[in-house]
């Protein structure tokens, strides 16, 4: 996606002193689903002791100063009663970019993500039209879990072997005549023998001779 594209560096983003009550914690771009107020309470006790934090990340979207990075900082200095905090601050200009910046960010250091905050910011970034290699970038989870996370299954079909196959949609003719192509090449690939000496190929063929023990096609 095009966003990814457009690099935000934020050691060269202006830093200036904002505000806390003109800050804007977005839920639906900040991408964990709580503020863990253990960890804000730590900051608050380090914040006390002297300890510089790092600025807190700012974007400028929509005529709003959206936190991108930063949220249990703040917090940290509004339990302290201070009402400022040092910000960078850089312009966004889409939703999607901004959204994308902010897990990118908070993947990369801080609290680690939960599933619950894994599987919602898949969903929201395939949402936002993120193919799966992009997702993989954002967030450094595997894609064979961005697979299984992002596809809700929507129709449960019964496989000749007796076992479930879901669905995230139906599919269309051509599929399925692909489908049925490659079924029988799998069968025809089993009963000659001729199988290739690797283990993940001989176990599909187990799989499929199974199945297609049970399966006619007709022509």
């Amino acid at each position: 996606m095009e966003v990814l594209l457009v690099v935000h560096d934020w050691d060269r983003a202006p830093v200036r002193i904002e505000k806390i009550d003109d800050l804007v914690l977005d839920w639906t771009i900040y991408p964990r689903r709580d503020i863990d107020y253990s960890i804000v309470h730590r900051y608050a006790k380090a914040l006390r002791a002297g300890s510089v934090f790092p600025p807190v990340k700012i974007g400028l979207f929509a005529g709003k100063k959206i936190i991108v990075d930063g949220v249990h900082r703040t917090e940290s200095r509004r339990v302290l009663d201070i009402d400022y905090v040092d910000c960078a601050i850089l312009p966004f200009e889409s939703e999607a970019e901004l959204f994308a910046e902010a897990v990118k960010c908070n993947s990369n250091h801080g609290r680690p993500f939960r599933p619950v905050d894994i599987k919602a910011n898949i969903k929201r970034l395939k949402e936002y039209k993120f193919d799966v290699k992009d997702i993989v970038a954002l967030t450094h989870v595997p894609a064979s879990e961005i697979y299984r996370e992002a596809t809700a299954p929507i129709k449960v079909l019964k496989a000749p072997c007796g076992k479930n196959v879901y669905c995230n949609r139906e599919p269309d003719v051509r599929e399925l005549i692909q489908f049925k192509k490659a079924l029988i090449l799998i069968r025809n690939v089993a009963r000659s023998g001729c199988i290739p000496d690797d283990a993940l190929f001989r176990d599909l063929v187990k799989q499929c001779r199974e199945a297609l023990g049970k399966v006619r096609f007709n022509g």
